[in-house]
Parts: C-alpha cells; structure tokens; sequence
C-alpha cells in the first residue's frame, strides 16, 4: 500500500530539519576529505545557505515544501509552478525514506500538473544521480549535458508521445 504524504510550505521553524536534510544529502561529497567534523558542518552550512538563497532568488514565486508522512517530516519538495514554466527545483528524503515510492508519488503529481497547463517539466540532477531510473520512468529526458549537471525534462507533448 503506498503510503499517504503530505506537503506543508517550509516556515524558519524547519529551518534545523531541512539543514540536516541537506547533510544527510550531500555529507558524501566531502567524506573523501577526512575533515574534523566542526570543519564538515560549516562547509555543509554555507553550501546550504548558498542554495537555499538561490533557490528563493532563481524562483521567488516557487513552492518550498515540507514533505510529512503521518505528521512528520520526511523531506523537502521544490517546485516552480507558473504560467511560464513548471520547474522540479529540488526533492530530497531522509535515507530511510528513499526507495520507497514516496519520489515518483511527490513528482508525479506536478508532472500531470505541468502537462495539464501544456508546459515541459525541467530538472536539473546531479551526473551521478542514483534515481536517474526512477527520471526516466517518469518521463524524463535527458536534454542538456551541462557538466556536473544533467538538465533532464518531461516535454509537454509527453502523453501524445506515450499514447502512439
């Protein structure tokens, strides 16, 4: 059975939860460094100010959501819905969260959102995402190679495309 989530928008009170998020997110990308933790986690914090202040900017009138399962608080979910363009910014679970279908349960919804207002979905995921499977099983396309980054969309004609 899958399990029923939620979305709340992210207030200051969050402010500790989404910062351990992002740890548990990217704290890999520096294990290889054998930095003393202190060190780590100041590194982390300005990388998590830094986007965070990014994000807000590139998209000041995106949704910034808390993801709850039963109350609690599992994730963040990032998406611009507009007029002009439908944009995942960023989706992150805690560990124990992913691979369990709560991804393609988030994400799928504002792909038939996008779709309905006849607009692509765009994304950018990181080159060595692990859930590229779980992209393109959702439609996703990769449509731009931009280094680090993929830039990956579900095109607007997605359901015609699938329906032939």
């Amino acid at each position: 059975m899958r399990e029923s989530v939620t979305l709340r928008p992210v207030c200051s009170e969050d402010e500790a939860f989404v910062f351990d998020l992002f740890r548990s997110v990217h704290k890999q990308t520096f294990a290889s460094l054998d930095m003393p933790e202190q060190e780590e986690i100041e590194l982390l914090r300005m990388q998590f100010i830094a986007q965070q202040s990014h994000y807000r900017g590139q998209y000041p009138d995106a949704h910034f959501d808390l993801v709850l399962k039963d109350e609690f608080a599992i994730g963040t979910l990032y998406a611009m819905r507009g007029p002009e363009e439908f944009v995942l910014i960023d989706i992150a679970l805690l560990p124990e969260q992913r691979n369990a279908g709560i991804g393609a349960q988030l994400v799928a919804p504002l792909i038939q959102q996008a779709l309905a207002a006849g607009r692509p979905l765009e994304a950018h995921v990181h080159r060595d995402n692990p859930a590229w499977h779980l992209w393109q099983r959702l439609g996703f396309e990769m449509v731009g190679d931009e280094g680090v980054y993929l830039k990956i969309c579900v095109p607007a004609d997605h359901q015609k495309n699938r329906e032939r």
